[in-house]
């Protein structure tokens, strides 16, 4: 498995209150093949960065917000980890969220963003119900600069720094 589709299947475990759990085979001398190695040391440095939002996290009053297909959420495939979820699509108005052990609520692109680009999380619009309180604050983990942001009626709009950390 490739680290972006191992963060992805985290990302969706655990907006739901779920876990997730990998089993990578050793090889017959104990070791851990290359790729294996190269994949956990790229989810290790995710989490460096996303921890407090994943460790000790619970699911927000709504798991996440994107594309809806025949009425349900554009989500990954269920089931054991292969190529339906390797090659599964996500792209920017996919977004999942969790509420840290900081009480902090989290929203994950399911995509890296591009530089520059905006995203918008509908979810947290003035006129949306779930949040229920004014925005005071949007940081990007991992970037040490501020970010453009604004609470508009429709939804949470974030400016992308023209260098994205990751």
């Amino acid at each position: 498995y490739d680290s972006g589709m191992m963060i992805r299947y985290i990302i969706e475990a655990i907006a739901r209150d779920g876990n997730a759990a990998i089993c990578i085979s050793l090889l017959p001398d104990g070791s851990i093949n290359e790729e294996s190695q190269k994949m956990l040391k790229e989810v290790g440095n995710w989490m460096r960065l996303n921890g407090e939002g994943v460790y000790g996290s619970h699911a927000w009053v709504i798991p996440a917000e994107g594309e809806m297909i025949k009425g349900k959420l554009k989500m990954l495939p269920g089931g054991k980890l292969g190529r339906k979820q390797a090659e599964f699509k996500f792209d920017a108005q996919d977004i999942r969220f969790t509420v840290g052990k900081n009480n902090k609520l989290y929203a994950f692109c399911m995509n890296v963003p591009a530089p520059n680009t905006q995203i918008k999380i509908k979810s947290l619009g003035a006129n949306a119900k779930y949040y229920g309180k004014k925005i005071k604050n949007v940081k990007l983990l991992g970037y040490k600069g501020k970010l453009n942001w604004k609470e508009t009626a429709n939804g949470l709009v974030i400016t992308c720094p023209d260098k994205m950390p990751f």
